[in-house]
């Protein structure tokens, strides 16, 4: 028998099924999806891989010697045979390799670490006066260590591999590979009376066993404590460990050991709340119970206005799913996944909710993949890696705020969650439901053209209408003499909803101080010395900061061109907002959300925490005060500077505006209150911002598809992004134009003489970033078979990378990206 396995490794010229025979020991053992150690290169070390294809012939090929498996490295098989079909599947879409998608499911914590190892081989005497000094040394520290040592521990000899490799072949000693395999697990160890003993009094006194007083403390709280952790009997009872094993020795107690799964704390408490499904949601979610089962049913878009109760039928839904043996995943946004949405889901469906996002340690990651595994978990809420979780039982994915950009990634491999769930969802009969306030237009297009299904909720759930949103103009307020952030009507509504000890969020999307920090005498601005980007003044630590790499500095009292002191912070960011505020109104409490106060764990609980409590009046911040949040005393939102987002160089910037508008605005009259949105722009006329004050998504929709449509873009036309980047300018420039004459060399071969459908070469919009300079190609499918253009730049950049391009030349590849920058 023989087995096709993919081995661990980071290159692309290893990004192939290679064959494998499997001795005869695990035969019967060996399955599909198992991790397992095989013989690799030309010295054979033992390297991971996993199995993708077993098969009970292998076509012999001339010189070709088959190298058998060393051993499978766990009990049963780590993926299942349907996890690595949606690997190969994802390795195909998104231009990757198969360790990129593998590294997508692989748990978290687990470890091969591979090591040479020399040993003495019988007679080596023989030899010891004809060597160097160097070479005896090696021989005394083998000695030393019981004649076993590894290669890394010799690194300080001169030379060290070329001698190991003469004493070989003289016969002295033996070079051989050995690997130790770990799992970033935890045990606990569980504390109970001896079963076999009736009468634990009785056997003490007829065996006539010591016992101290410590360790009848301990007898006694076992007595009304069936089962106890190790350490909550140190800690309740003062004792020491010893008292404990001591009692384990003369057989009075057990030791049984237990899996130990690590938690994030939960600091954030949400009551509970018994909430009855109005009309709108039982419809809604009464559709997707009713067809779960069926084979031929579609995803659901669940398009619910702000408050409509979307997570109430998301709940309904899943505890339906349960009782018919499912498990659920749930996925949220990074941003979107706070505390609050996590406490509610919790209420409801206690320990076998899990939680998994990028805040996580390693251990916690691992934890929460076995347990799930293991049945322990059966709802997982999390952001978009939660989705290849190990769920044996999966019935339903619900991906909220569907329309966020987050869902796509940006590291390799660069997947949509969206498009992984509706292949997961075709593929294996899971109930897809997808709900938004503001439907991404291009799934939305799929929903109008019969691709899903779309479900509709108009009314809140508690009734009330939507908050009437107001522009103002901040033109007008600048003639009138107001040079304030502030609108004079905003500033006014915040002091009169403070007064009736109501609470208000204000949103600017941009955090730091100001956006950049320029002189007003020669024009100089402060730029990132790793990016072509400006940096973002921090006024709290008097520091420029790249928001890109990360880069800071400090700003200097002078102008570095100049000399003049006219070096100043101009724009606006969330730190400036709080400032100006406390200002106008001194007695005010403000908390800020942003990047900037969220970077620790369990910072983001803290704010939403106060915030709850009424710490505060006013909460500011960025995207993430945007969704997720419910809180009942809000009645006022200010959108600092709605058209932000307008003159973003990138095709989807109206949506964007749109989405945030909505969004934010639906954080205001939640509950009993009627809330209130004043939104501040310097053009107000845009339909983006015209629609978003009226809730009118039809209406955006209609205005938004005619432009894609013209300019075809998604989702009319797939886009493909190629960014080529290095440390070097030219020879970026060089390989970007090696790549282009290669791709119109392959193309013309094909009958291709029109290439409008690449575009470029070109710099990237931001032409360097840490360091690295950018240059793009952007590919249409306009004339061109999408699978055919995905081949070709799969050839050129990927099987022909080290032909087309020098060494130390970055390549990254995004089918649709979220932006073009």
């Amino acid at each position: 028998m023989y087995a096709e396995v993919i081995v661990r490794s980071n290159t692309v010229y290893t990004d192939n099924l290679f064959t494998y025979k499997i001795p005869d020991f695990l035969e019967e053992i060996i399955r599909i999806g198992h991790r397992v150690l095989v013989p690799f290169g030309k010295s054979n070390k033992p390297i991971e891989a996993f199995v993708f294809k077993i098969k009970n012939n292998y076509e012999k090929q001339s010189n070709i010697k088959i190298k058998e498996i060393e051993d499978i490295l766990d009990e049963e098989p780590l993926f299942t045979p349907e996890q690595l079909s949606m690997v190969h599947w994802m390795k195909n879409r998104y231009l990757c390799t198969y360790m990129d998608c593998i590294n997508m499911i692989y748990p978290k914590g687990l470890k091969v670490k591979n090591y040479k190892v020399i040993s003495l081989k019988e007679g080596y005497l023989e030899e010891y006066n004809n060597l160097s000094e160097d070479e005896k040394k090696i021989i005394r520290n083998i000695s030393e260590n019981k004649g076993k040592i590894k290669v890394d521990k010799l690194k300080y000899i001169k030379n060290i591999n070329n001698l190991l490799y003469k004493m070989k072949n003289k016969k002295i000693i033996d070079i051989k590979w050995e690997y130790t395999s770990t799992k970033n697990e935890k045990k606990i160890i569980i504390v109970s009376l001896s079963s076999y003993i009736e009468n634990i009094d009785e056997y003490i006194s007829e065996n006539k066993i010591k016992i101290g007083v410590n360790q009848r403390k301990i007898i006694d709280f076992l007595k009304l404590n069936e089962e106890v952790e190790i350490n909550d009997i140190i800690e309740i009872l003062k004792i020491s460990k010893q008292s404990i094993n001591s009692l384990e020795k003369k057989g009075i107690i057990t030791f049984k050991e237990e899996d130990f799964f690590r938690k994030p704390k939960l600091t954030y408490k949400e009551k509970a709340k018994k909430i009855e499904l109005n009309e709108q949601q039982k419809e809604v979610s009464e559709i997707i119970k009713g067809e779960m089962f069926s084979d031929n049913k579609k995803p659901y878009i669940l398009h619910g206005i702000t408050g409509s109760g979307k997570t109430e039928v998301y709940m309904d839904i899943v505890d339906f799913a349960l009782s018919q043996g499912l498990d659920s995943i749930i996925l949220v946004p990074e941003i979107s996944l706070t505390p609050q949405t996590v406490s509610r889901i919790k209420n409801r469906f206690g320990e076998i909710v899990g939680v998994f996002h990028s805040q996580l340690s390693e251990g916690e990651k691992h934890d929460v993949f076995r347990a799930v595994r293991k049945g322990e978990i059966r709802i997982l809420i999390g952001a978009r890696s939660a989705l290849f979780a190990p769920f044996r039982s999966l019935g339903v994915v619900i991906i909220d705020e569907f329309h966020e950009s987050s869902y796509k990634s940006e590291m390799n491999p660069k997947f949509n969650a969206i498009e992984v769930a509706r292949y997961m969802s075709f593929k294996n009969n899971i109930t897809l439901v997808m709900g938004s306030a503001t439907p991404s237009i291009e799934e939305y297009y799929r929903a109008k053209t019969g691709d899903y299904k779309l479900l509709k909720i108009d009314k809140r759930a508690n009734s009330k209408p939507l908050p009437k949103i107001k522009a103002i103009d901040m033109k007008q307020e600048l003639n009138e003499g107001n040079k304030s952030v502030f609108s004079r009507e905003l500033i006014e509504k915040i002091k009169e909803n403070t007064y009736k000890k109501n609470q208000t969020i204000l949103f600017l999307n941009r955090r730091g101080y100001a956006n950049f920090i320029s002189c007003r005498n020669c024009g100089y601005v402060m730029k990132c010395e790793h990016c072509d980007i400006s940096l973002t003044y921090h006024k709290r630590e008097n520091t420029a900061r790249c928001h890109y790499c990360g880069f800071e500095k400090k700003v200097p009292k002078e102008c570095p061109e100049c000399k003049s002191k006219y070096l100043k912070p101009f724009g606006t960011g969330t730190q400036r907002i709080e400032e100006e505020l406390k200002k106008l109104i001194p007695d005010i409490k403000v908390l800020r959300m942003d990047k900037d106060t969220t970077a620790r764990k369990g910072e983001t609980e803290e704010i939403l925490g106060k915030f709850k409590n009424k710490e505060a009046d006013v909460l500011i911040g960025t995207q993430m005060i945007s969704k997720g949040l419910d809180f009942p005393d809000v009645t006022l939102v200010g959108i600092m500077s709605a058209d932000m987002m307008l003159n973003f160089p990138d095709f989807k910037s109206f949506e964007t505006t749109f989405q945030l508008i909505t969004q934010v605005a639906g954080r205001a009259g939640r509950a009993e209150k009627e809330g209130e949105v004043l939104l501040q722009s310097y053009n107000i006329d845009n339909y983006a911002i015209k629609n978003a004050m009226e809730y009118n998504f039809e209406k955006f929709y209609e205005n938004e598809i005619k432009i894609r449509e013209s300019f075809e873009y998604p989702p009319f036309r797939n886009i493909i992004s190629v960014v080529i980047s290095g440390d070097n300018e030219e020879k970026v420039k060089k390989n970007i134009y090696s790549m282009y004459n290669s791709l119109k060399y392959l193309f013309k071969g094909r009958g291709y003489d029109d290439l409008s459908f690449i575009l470029g070469p070109n710099p990237c919009t931001i032409s360097k970033i840490n360091k690295n300079y950018r240059w793009q190609l952007l590919f249409k499918d306009d004339f061109v078979e999408i699978n055919l253009l995905k081949g070709i730049i799969k050839y050129v950049c990927i099987t022909k990378r080290d032909v087309v391009f020098d060494k130390n030349i970055n390549i990254s590849i995004s089918v649709n990206p979220n932006s073009v920058l």
